[in-house]
């Protein structure tokens, strides 16, 4: 075989080779994905029941009581006045989450009287099922409210109004 024999054949397979590369980077080519989509009912928040704090007696010293509701409807004094309590209703604020089982959420709430009584703060919810901030399995749950305020001797005797006010945000 003489060198110009090989150098034509070379040049001829470097010839096949690079019009063979031009064929195949030419054309298209398709794909596909599947798409899924799951739509979802919102999450909705209902009062149940009303918060009731009940009558009390404010203090006839110069201190302080501290009046607690807790999630269960059960009210307490704290503090070195001498308030007492008198036999009357006392509901904590209920109130009821439905929504997908597992959507997570968090609450903020706030609680205003008019008049004003001083420090009065809404306490964060107990759940009745489940845990705080994720909707059980069935898709229900009961949020349970208490709250506090305090009264001296000079808190006027009247009766009190209030608002709990509740937000949720769910994801």
């Amino acid at each position: 075989m003489t060198f110009n024999k090989i150098i034509a054949g070379a040049v001829a397979l470097t010839s096949t080779v690079a019009l063979a590369t031009a064929a195949s980077a030419a054309g298209s080519v398709n794909a596909t994905a599947p798409a899924t989509a799951t739509i979802v009912s919102p999450v909705t928040l209902t009062k149940t029941q009303n918060m009731a704090f009940g009558s009390i007696v404010r203090p006839s010293n110069a201190n302080t009581n501290t009046v607690t509701l807790d999630a269960n409807g059960n009210v307490t004094l704290s503090g070195t006045g001498n308030a007492t309590l008198v036999v009357s209703t006392r509901t904590s604020a209920l109130f009821n989450v439905v929504g997908v089982a597992g959507t997570t959420y968090t609450t903020t709430q706030g609680l205003v009287f008019a008049p004003t009584l001083s420090n009065t703060a809404a306490a964060l919810p107990v759940a009745s099922t489940g845990a705080l901030g994720t909707i059980p399995a069935g898709g229900s749950q009961e949020l349970r409210y208490g709250a506090s305020f305090d009264i001296t001797s000079a808190t006027l005797a009247q009766a009190y109004t209030g608002t709990l006010s509740v937000q949720l945000d769910y994801n």
